[in-house]
């Protein structure tokens, strides 16, 4: 695909971060790439300069802070931001002709409250399109820490909230479409191998059957063994053709 970036943040898990890209060239000519690598170890950028993909190193970076990073490197017109764990299941060319036809700034699934709490309104921030080109011209960032820290509502400001509320405020169209399962499968919570925020809760994102809240294999750091491996194992001759 011509003038979009497949952009996303990394933590800890270059198997996953490995296979998403070798999926979406299976579908795919040469794309733009670029990954904040937020690890706290060189595993993953060790696999991402072996296959010559552009990367930012930001250890122990947060990921909406780092969807900024990405926003502000991002040398092309358009973006597709993803999570580390999407596994692509068809060639995105006719969606993203739809997305530029309609004239949308952001595009993906809206979303809101979620997991048993209480969420400002979102585009899901594993799978979605954004014109980088409107959204610098407007000078809207995708992380406000204002309203993530200060906020006087009874709802959460989760990852993506502060930049659909700015893109609303600035009078730019967001597309509201369901993908999942027909472009994209999504193995929630694969994106990081350690539980961040305590054995109860896993991350805000959580549903009562995501993958992530299973308590054994989160406390043995058994995702890719347990849940992944096969899905490494098909894509795992793929040539990543990144620019």
């Amino acid at each position: 695909m011509n003038d979009i970036t497949l952009a996303t943040c990394s933590y800890n898990t270059p198997d996953v971060t490995l296979t998403m890209l070798k999926s979406f060239f299976k579908f795919h000519d040469q794309t733009s790439v670029l990954i904040c690598d937020n690890s706290t170890n060189d595993d993953t950028s060790k696999l991402l300069q072996d296959h010559r993909v552009n990367f930012i190193k930001n250890k122990n970076g947060l990921h909406a802070p780092s969807v900024d990073i990405l926003i502000n490197n991002c040398k092309t017109k358009y973006m597709l931001l993803v999570d580390t764990d999407i596994i692509f299941l068809k060639a995105h060319e006719d969606i993203f002709k739809q997305f530029k036809l309609m004239d949308l700034t952001l595009m993906g699934e809206i979303c809101g409250d979620r997991g048993g709490k209480r969420l400002h309104n979102r585009v899901h921030p594993w799978h979605c399109f954004i014109d980088i080109e409107k959204i610098k011209n407007k000078n809207i960032k995708f992380f406000d820490i204002d309203r993530h820290q200060n906020n006087k509502t009874d709802k959460i400001y989760d990852v993506g909230a502060t930049f659909f509320e700015d893109i609303k405020k600035n009078n730019l169209k967001i597309g509201n479409v369901n993908l999942q399962d027909v472009y994209f499968k999504h193995y929630e919570g694969m994106s990081w191998r350690v539980l961040k925020y305590g054995n109860k809760d896993g991350n805000i994102d959580l549903d009562p059957s995501a993958t992530h809240n299973n308590s054994e294999l989160l406390k043995y750091g058994k995702f890719i063994e347990r849940v992944y491996q096969d899905q490494i194992e098909i894509y795992k001759n793929i040539k990543i053709n990144s620019i």
